[in-house]
């Protein structure tokens, strides 16, 4: 055989050793995709070279501990079978070739008193056993950095833990006892933790599966690190009953995110003016920045895709960029690169969340996250998951109307029907259906009930009820999108929300609009209003 020849994936065997207990061949490359270390899908016929199998092989082998033989032999495949977290070793572009040390995600918590609630217990140790292993686990971690945790029961906290089997509503099923004991999400995606209740959960390690060691591991990823290709850390991926304390790769990692626990307790300077409080505005939350001048690009609401996910946390892409955004604009640090935290090169035609998934759409092929984490089997053809809908979509959204999903391709319109897994019958519809809307779109969302519309730097708001853009007269649409959404104007973030006119974005009740606040920010041309006027047409949409 000639050198480099292509053969497809799941057909490659690399020095089969007889029959053991480790899992297959294929098995092995199902279990480099799912972790990260290939990029492999049969449904869109990838192939790679049996040198680049062997490459990732020899990665995961280093980061295992293993000897670095490239092949799929025993070892290998036996550590492949051992218990160990559920969240991906190689996140990022940059993961696979990193020199032996921690890795951080790209999100973090921009707080440090953070709040935890156990949601539902295991029925293998008391209740109070279990508070007692989950409060040591943030221990661990507080010890070591500047975060401070607490436990709430009632009120809605920061991290939500539970106890759950095989499917648990959040599209990333466990898979019985001894395998992937448990997962948890980045900081940017909700941080929540889940624990497979398949598994014998003990106090000890010698009695069962340790839930303080196996609590612990998860919430380093709550709070923002990745896998650690270091064995003796806490957050390498294998469960490792014998742990002994944090590493000083755990403890570097941790402090570059949060700093140290001297931080905690650091006195303000005496220099310090002493701070004076002025009653704020009826429905402003206030939130000051000194960074007055943005990054390039920061400022660009030419968005190409928008979607809030299922914890309520808003994303807005550009580019290669994307920004994460709260009422008053975007989080601080934005926009970061899609590649290094959503493992996309390119743009994202469109992007869309529904139930426990996040889809993001790219020509003719599709990737799903789960709380930001990839899900297995993806990318996938669009029309293989959703039929009947086109490939190089301008947009995605649910109606907050009607609760439907629907996709824009220019002049066009889908509605889909996830009931029966395809478009319904009578599409695709002409766009100017949806009173006063361009004529071609660039993203749309449904945020708190409300859907919104963006094309070239402006967005509109649509009236369910009336079946058009929604009328203000106070700031008419269509409005600037970076002022709104970004807390920008003239290129330059504003230090606090009445500076922008942006505030809470709940605050103009009067107009109903559930994104923009104040009267005194008008940034629309009145030319620009008669584009409500083209598109005017008597139709339904429901």
């Amino acid at each position: 055989m000639k050198k480099g020849l292509y053969v497809v994936l799941m057909f490659v065997l690399l020095c089969a050793t007889g029959a053991h207990p480790a899992p297959t061949q294929s098995k092995g490359v199902d279990f480099l995709a799912r972790f990260g270390y290939i990029d492999y899908n049969p449904r869109l016929g990838n192939i790679m070279s049996q040198h680049d199998l062997s490459a990732a092989v020899m990665n995961f082998q280093r980061f295992a501990g293993l000897e670095q033989t490239g092949q799929l032999d025993h070892t290998t495949l036996e550590k492949m079978d051992s218990p160990r977290c559920g969240n991906r070793d190689v996140v990022g572009s940059d993961a696979a070739a990193r020199k032996k040390r921690y890795a951080l995600q790209g999100s973090k918590w921009q707080k440090k008193h953070l709040t935890y609630k156990i949601a539902s217990h295991t029925t293998d140790i008391s209740r109070r056993d279990t508070e007692n292993a989950i409060n040591k686990a943030f221990k661990v971690w507080e010890a070591e950095s500047g975060l401070t945790f607490r436990q709430v029961r009632s009120s809605k906290a920061d991290i939500e833990i539970k106890f759950a089997e095989k499917a648990h509503g959040d599209g990333d099923p466990f898979d019985g006892p001894s395998k992937t004991l448990a997962h948890a999400f980045f900081p940017q995606f909700g941080g929540d933790a889940h624990f497979d209740e398949a598994e014998k959960w003990a106090v000890s390690a010698d009695k069962g599966v340790s839930l303080f060691i196996v609590a612990a591991h998860e919430f380093g990823h709550s709070l923002g690190l990745s896998h650690s290709d270091v064995n003796q850390a806490l957050m390498a991926p294998f469960y490792n009953p014998n742990y002994d304390g944090l590493h000083d790769d755990d403890i570097r990692a941790i402090r570059i995110l949060y700093g140290s626990p001297s931080d905690k307790h650091r006195p303000q300077s005496s220099t310090t003016p002493p701070r004076t409080t002025r009653k704020p505005r009826p429905g402003i939350t206030r939130q000051t920045t000194t960074t007055k001048t943005p990054p390039v690009g920061a400022c660009n609401g030419r968005f190409d895709a928008i979607t809030m996910v299922r914890n309520g946390t808003t994303f807005a892409f550009k580019g290669d960029k994307f920004w994460k955004l709260n009422d008053q604009g975007m989080e601080p640090g934005y926009p970061k690169s899609t590649k290094k935290i959503w493992g996309l090169s390119g743009k994202v035609d469109a992007s869309l969340s529904f139930g426990a998934y996040t889809d993001l759409f790219q020509g003719d092929v599709i990737h799903r996250y789960i709380n930001g984490i990839p899900m297995h089997g993806y990318p996938k053809r669009i029309s293989e998951v959703y039929k009947g809908i086109p490939s190089n979509l301008d947009t995605a959204f649910v109606w907050s109307g009607n609760g439907k999903v629907y996709f824009v391709k220019g002049d066009k319109y889908w509605r889909y029907n996830p009931s029966l897994r395809k478009s319904d019958n009578g599409y695709p519809r002409p766009l100017s259906v949806w009173k006063g809307l361009p004529e071609r779109l660039d993203a749309a969302l449904k945020w708190k009930d409300r859907t919104y519309f963006f094309k070239n730097g402006y967005y509109w708001r649509f009236d369910d009820e009336r079946v058009e853009v929604a009328q203000s007269l106070k700031t008419p649409y269509p409005r600037r999108s970076d002022a709104w959404w970004l807390g920008c104007t003239d290129n330059t973030l504003k230090s606090s929300p009445e500076e922008t006119g942006i505030g809470d974005k709940n605050e103009d009740v009067n107009d109903g609009d559930g994104n923009g606040a104040s009267s005194r920010f008008n940034t629309v041309p009145r030319a620009m209003l008669s584009t409500l006027l083209m598109f005017i047409v008597s139709m339904l949409l429901c």
